[in-house]
């Protein structure tokens, strides 16, 4: 994955209903910022005119990032990105963007994209034990098309 060099602003349309997406939202904007980030749940009655045709991407799957020239991420490229609009963590980015490490950040982002709702309900009302029996059962979605449904 190449991160763009000149960028100033990315926009991230994301499940405003589930509660991880709203976690890792709130996370982003408590850090200091290297650029500018907006984020829109998809669902929101703005969204389509922000992004037309947001909805023919299908963000129900994945979550997607807008750059100011127009370039679109999914999935765990946007996690990415979303990562290095943070100052403190650009580097860790450009690490997770790299051949090697780009491949493992794809596995977690569909493992998490396709349990991100029993995940929210397990970390926001579930107990230590609950979320670790959770845990521990989860596996890894079959993803033909490289990208995966949440069901």
């Amino acid at each position: 994955m190449k991160l763009p060099e000149q960028i100033t602003k990315i926009e991230v349309f994301y499940d405003g209903r589930c509660r991880m997406c709203c976690s890792f939202h709130e996370w982003i904007n408590r850090q200091p910022r290297a650029f500018e980030i907006a984020f829109i749940p998809y669902q929101a009655a703005d969204a389509e005119r922000i992004f037309p045709g947001i909805g023919m991407l299908d963000p129900a799957r994945e979550m997607i990032v807008r750059t100011c020239g127009n370039k679109i991420y999914r999935g765990a490229e946007a996690w990415v990105l979303c990562l290095y609009s943070c100052s403190n963590y650009q580097t860790a980015a450009r690490r997770l963007a790299g051949p090697g490490l780009l491949p493992v950040a794809i596995h977690a982002c569909r493992v998490l994209a396709a349990n991100r709702h029993a995940l929210s309900k397990v970390f926001f009302r579930g107990k230590d034990r609950k979320v670790r029996d959770e845990l521990h059962n989860m596996q890894a979605p079959e993803c033909p098309d490289d990208f995966c449904a949440n069901h």
